[in-house]
């Protein structure tokens, strides 16, 4: 993952793939991911968007139902995950991934691409975090919310992963401009 952040060096990629998950929880190994989405980007603009509920193996509880808006009736006919992947591999190719703390998605994708596949993903992946505390320092919180409502990105329906996408997607210009004068 690229932590260092120098100008004109290590810039958010114009060609690349926005990814974010929501899950029961936070244990990549005994948790579930119950919906990944992500948007594909060519030259700075969404050119496709990638988005599946998954029906999980495990109990979705009542803070991250109210955190997410994501029921169980809502997955009980879903996809399972290791159907889900295989889609969800295609889609982003060989594209370097962006997440807006992109490790904790990439430690569940890669655990049960490990399990159902043997395979991990080895994308390039570069983390908005530390792009975004470069750009605006000085914030009492980085996390996707704090940093769209300080930015007026609208965040109506965060913690939905495809909605993350596009606020994640927003602060990647932002940070652009902050930082690289794009």
């Amino acid at each position: 993952m690229e932590t260092l952040i120098k100008k004109n060096s290590y810039k958010l990629p114009a060609d690349c793939v926005v990814v974010d998950i929501e899950t029961t929880g936070f244990s990549a190994y005994n948790d579930s991911i119950i919906e990944i989405a992500a948007l594909k980007i060519k030259d700075g603009e969404i050119i496709g968007e990638f988005s599946s509920l998954i029906k999980p193996k495990k109990r979705i509880s009542s803070f991250i139902q109210k955190l997410t808006g994501i029921t169980p009736l809502m997955v009980e006919n879903a996809p399972l995950i290791e159907e889900v992947l295989k889609k969800f591999l295609d889609f982003c190719s060989s594209n370097p991934i962006v997440g807006h703390n992109i490790g904790f998605d990439l430690r569940f994708i890669n655990h049960n691409l490990s399990l159902y596949y043997n395979k991990t993903l080895n994308n390039p992946s570069y983390d908005t975090i530390p792009y975004s505390k470069k750009a605006f320092s000085n914030l009492s919180s980085y996390k996707l919310t704090s940093l769209a409502n300080h930015l007026n990105i609208d965040s109506t329906n965060a913690h939905r992963a495809l909605k993350d996408c596009h606020i994640t997607f927003e602060l990647m210009k932002k940070i652009n401009e902050a930082i690289f004068n794009l």
